[in-house]
């Protein structure tokens, strides 16, 4: 008998610490994988703001036929490396040339009506001094 209650006592230590595991594990052990996240949401919604700051100047009259836009849509944004100052983000656009059969961007897409849709691009952020990201450039080049 003496036995078992050594067993059930290292049964009921087990269960207590498995309880408080899962009840007071999150706000322990999610602070790293958090930040991670935030930070990574963080880059995505300035990449995003960067890129439509950076496609709103093919917007300009001054512009050739060939390379201005009358609209742009920024479908979806990836992070897809970050590291050390430097982020790679992928996104997906459609734009709406001013003249879709002289276009300068024909080949990177399909058209769709007066639409150029599904242009994937790799856009590269770097960091300055201020902790403030700009775009270095993108592949394809636009």
């Amino acid at each position: 008998m003496e036995d078992h209650r050594w067993i059930y006592l290292i049964i009921l230590l087990q269960a207590v610490l498995l309880g408080t595991v899962l009840f007071f594990g999150d706000t322990l052990f999610h602070s790293s994988v958090e930040s991670s996240f935030a930070r990574e949401a963080s880059i995505r919604e300035t990449g995003s703001s960067l890129l439509r700051e950076y496609m709103k100047r093919y917007e300009d009259r001054g512009l050739p036929p060939e390379s201005r836009l009358t609209g742009f849509l920024i479908e979806n944004m990836k992070v897809h490396e970050e590291s050390n100052g430097i982020a790679i983000l992928t996104a997906s656009i459609s734009i709406k040339p001013l003249d879709i059969n002289s276009c300068k961007w024909n080949s990177l897409g399909s058209r769709e009506g007066n639409w150029i849709k599904d242009i994937r691009i790799s856009v590269y952020l770097e960091e300055g001094p201020d902790g403030s990201f700009s775009i270095v450039r993108t592949v394809p080049s636009i």
